[in-house]
């Protein structure tokens, strides 16, 4: 959460990527040697993230997304005994968009993806991105930049891409910024909870009791020592039960991605970096969530809970008990990313916000004349609504709105 970037601000680091490495790979073209650099990496990216990792993407390209065919650049450089792996960003061609309306490279997203970016390494982070743009404006014919969306706004990649961006003159632009709600683990407390539900509290308390009525009521967490293959199964079952289930939009509703949803949490646990909580009622889960861990970061993932006991909102009491206990499950992490868009009800729960943003950089001069461009018609549209909403608002404010010469009022 610091406001300084850890990444070494130099200048030349353009003609200083010449002499680095640059491998552009499919998934499948990924040795086992590779996917271990890459899963090394992101032990020490200066900005962690879950879904960039292989033990994510790959699973994710496999099952849910075999016709996106990204493509996968390893940052290389020179070290004792062979070469380092110091960055990786996994890509997608596009055609265009409202960002970048001419070809480029657009940082791939699977369906169950909810922060973007590209990993880079904390000591190296400058010079592997300045590598990879230098290998962009060089090899990618008819590309015209890259766009990341869902960044930190404020974190150190969208500072080193903007550095870097200066060096060659380039537009970076962090566009459609919006606030996420994330966790502090360290500093989540019973009393921090009180203050952040506010009136909410009463209520979850008077459903907790109802719940106790049922039987006995208790909370677990798995982390580092295996997920139980039961707390999987359960898992997949409370996501699949009520609306999820019959709108077709549980991971158990596609077997494929079902799959991926196994696969990748098996590589995560194997490495101890997978993070179940439930909600138990007699022994038995009620409610649960699935959650992964990045270097010192947490990520959210999906939850699940059972419409039978709707009226008891298990979903939220299993988030409750996790803010309860935060410090003792995840104390160790900087912070936890929720993932959540604005109308969450995590929103209640989790009270520190951070800014995420879109990135654009164009790697050619006329990819900077359109993202110029693109980004002035946005803007002009944004205050052309805005001066509309405005005069709305005042007609409907105006005690003499109407019609002037019937005295009628206007429909």
């Amino acid at each position: 959460m610091s406001a300084r970037s850890p990444f070494r601000h130099v200048d030349g680091l353009l003609a200083d990527a010449a002499r680095w490495h640059v491998r552009r790979l499919t998934p499948g073209e990924l040795t086992d040697r590779d996917v271990e650099a890459w899963a090394d990496l992101e032990s020490r990216a200066a900005e962690p993230n879950a879904f960039l990792s292989p033990h994510f993407v790959l699973p994710a390209v496999r099952h849910v997304d075999p016709g996106a065919l990204p493509v996968v650049f390893l940052v290389e450089r020179g070290a004792a005994g062979g070469r380092e792996t110091v960055g990786a960003g996994v890509f997608c061609r596009a055609r265009g968009s409202r960002f970048l309306p001419l070809p480029h490279l657009v940082a791939y997203r699977s369906l169950y993806t909810s922060s973007s970016g590209l990993l880079l390494d904390r000591d190296w982070g400058d010079e592997s991105l300045a590598a990879l743009l230098g290998h962009v404006r060089r090899h990618e014919p008819r590309c015209h930049g890259i766009e990341v969306p869902l960044v930190w706004a404020d974190g150190p990649l969208a500072r080193a891409v903007a550095s870097a961006s200066g060096h060659r003159g380039a537009l970076f632009r962090g566009v459609e910024l919006d606030e996420r709600a994330v966790l502090l683990p360290a500093e989540a407390s019973p009393q921090l909870l009180e203050r952040a539900l506010g009136r909410h509290k009463k209520d979850l308390d008077r459903r907790m009791r109802r719940l106790r009525e049922r039987g006995d009521v208790g909370w677990r967490w798995y982390r580092g020592d295996g997920i139980p293959s039961a707390a999987v199964e359960a898992f997949l079952a409370l996501e699949h039960a009520g609306w999820k289930g019959q709108a077709g939009t549980s991971l158990r509703s596609r077997p494929a991605d079902e799959a991926f949803f196994r696969e990748m949490v098996a590589r995560f646990d194997a490495e101890g970096r997978a993070l179940f909580t439930e909600l138990t009622l007699d022994g038995v889960p009620i409610a649960s969530t699935s959650n992964l861990v990045s270097g010192r970061v947490g990520f959210a993932f999906k939850i699940g809970w059972d419409p039978d006991y709707k009226a008891f909102s298990p979903g939220m009491l299993n988030e409750v008990e996790f803010v309860r206990h935060a410090s003792a499950v995840c104390g160790d992490l900087e912070y936890f990313d929720s993932g959540a868009t604005g109308d969450s009800f995590i929103n209640r729960l989790w009270p520190w916000r951070r800014p995420k943003g879109h990135v654009v950089v164009p790697t050619t001069a006329p990819a900077r004349v359109a993202v110029a461009a693109a980004a002035w018609l946005r803007e002009t549209k944004r205050r052309v609504t805005a001066r509309r909403r405005a005069a709305s608002a005042s007609r409907v404010d105006d005690p003499h709105n109407g019609d002037r010469d019937s005295g009628e009022p206007s429909r």
